[in-house]
């Protein structure tokens, strides 16, 4: 997860920002964003796996989920309060999506360090 959270941010910070309407870098964006960000949802189930016993897993994942959910409720009210405040220009909404990825990627390396120590290559 920390590697496709952080294929995330570097794709929406180093070629979706600075793609301006370049549509080489949009395409490129797309193809890595879409391959990584499908990584995310698809690991999620196997993250929240990996921390809990089996007979615990229906609860860690509802859990999971209903942080999650205040994320979706408020993106959208979010979002286009930001796009509103740039006159419609996306700059904003890019930016707002990549602090959003490090913060995910803080936390995703907090959860590994809290789990398995600093050893990166160590395997739980």
């Amino acid at each position: 997860m920390i590697v496709t959270v952080l294929m995330c941010l570097l794709s929406v910070s180093c070629l979706w920002l600075p793609a301006n309407g370049n549509t080489a870098m949009t395409v490129s964006f797309a193809f890595i964003f879409g391959f990584s960000s499908g990584s995310n949802i698809g690991l999620t189930p196997v993250c929240v796996g990996q921390t809990c016993k089996t007979e615990n897993y229906g609860r860690y994942y509802a859990t999971a989920y209903t942080v999650v959910s205040f994320g979706c409720l408020t993106g959208i009210p979010i979002g286009g309060s930001i796009l509103t405040r740039n006159g419609g220009e996306y700059w904003g909404l890019i930016t707002w999506t990549s602090c959003c990825y490090f913060g995910g990627l803080v936390f995703f390396i907090a959860a590994r360090v809290l789990r398995v120590g600093w050893n990166p290559f160590k395997i739980d």
